[in-house]
């Protein structure tokens, strides 16, 4: 009898069994300790996970579980001699499907070392309000690989941290408050722009006067076909109301020019920069 199990054992077939049975009881596991995860946390913290974070461990677990009886039968395939040949590809392309998503995970990995870099060298912390490109609105949440930002309007805008990291940020919660505030306006040409000029800026220190050591100025910005662009830029003391400020600035360059020329040629305010 005893000689009977270790023929048994010795076979091909049996060790071959055996491997995939160890692997599915260790994916079995692995499974098992990952779902006790969601309950630990819920018990610890008193409410159910977060849904990207669940999301992101439910695929992390059956990524393992997949792993690990890719695994358990590549090991199974080498016991045989006419299929150790598939297993010994089957492993090696394991061994490039890691490179592959080793260069897949280039910019998650780039977000993740600009994420670690933003949190020691902090050019932005949580809560301050700051503009990156064309975005306002204040630092809602730093994440490893993405920085989350609320803009005025109650929008999310979510920056990966490398493109983060790579662009200019105007952080207006550090060193002096305020900037300059640009508003482009356009005059037909042909009308006196140094009255407008003039005016424009009349109207920008009564709403934004500037600070000691600063001013406000008006500047001839570009000629479109036959209007003039004039762009005002005015201080402001509070970013968070730059929206509110260019309108007001809009509509009061507007009726001050409407006016002063009055019976005359046209005029309009545009878009703030």
């Amino acid at each position: 009898m005893r000689l009977l199990a270790v023929a048994v054992y010795d076979t091909h077939w049996f060790r071959a069994v055996l491997y995939i049975l160890i692997a599915i009881v260790v994916a079995r596991i692995a499974d098992a300790l990952l779902r006790r995860r969601d309950r630990i946390q819920a018990k610890l913290l008193g409410r159910e996970p977060d849904p990207g974070d669940h999301t992101r461990y439910v695929m992390i677990r059956r990524l393992i579980v997949a792993t690990i009886l890719f695994v358990g039968v590549a090991v199974a395939l080498l016991q045989f001699q006419a299929a150790r040949t598939v297993a010994q590809m089957m492993l090696a392309s394991a061994a490039i499907f890691a490179a592959i998503v080793g260069i897949a995970a280039r910019a998650p990995l780039a977000n993740l070392v600009s994420g670690v870099m933003i949190a020691f060298s902090q050019p932005v912390r949580l809560n301050d309000y700051v503009s990156v490109d064309d975005v306002f609105g204040t630092v809602e949440r730093i994440s490893l690989t993405y920085t989350f930002i609320c803009t005025p309007d109650d929008d999310r805008v979510v920056i990966p941290n490398e493109v983060f990291a790579s662009r200019v940020v105007h952080n207006y919660s550090m060193g002096a408050s305020g900037g300059m505030l640009p508003v482009a306006f356009t005059v037909p040409q042909g009308v006196d722009l140094e009255a407008a000029r003039a005016a424009a800026l009349a109207v920008a220190d009564e709403l934004a006067p500037a600070p000691e050591g600063a001013a406000n100025r008006v500047d001839v910005d570009d000629i479109r076909g036959r209007d003039v662009v004039l762009r005002a830029r005015v201080w402001m003391q509070d970013p968070e109301q730059r929206r509110e400020l260019a309108s007001d600035l809009r509509a009061a360059i507007a009726a001050r020019l409407g006016a002063q020329n009055a019976g005359g040629g046209k005029s309009g305010a545009g878009d703030g920069g």
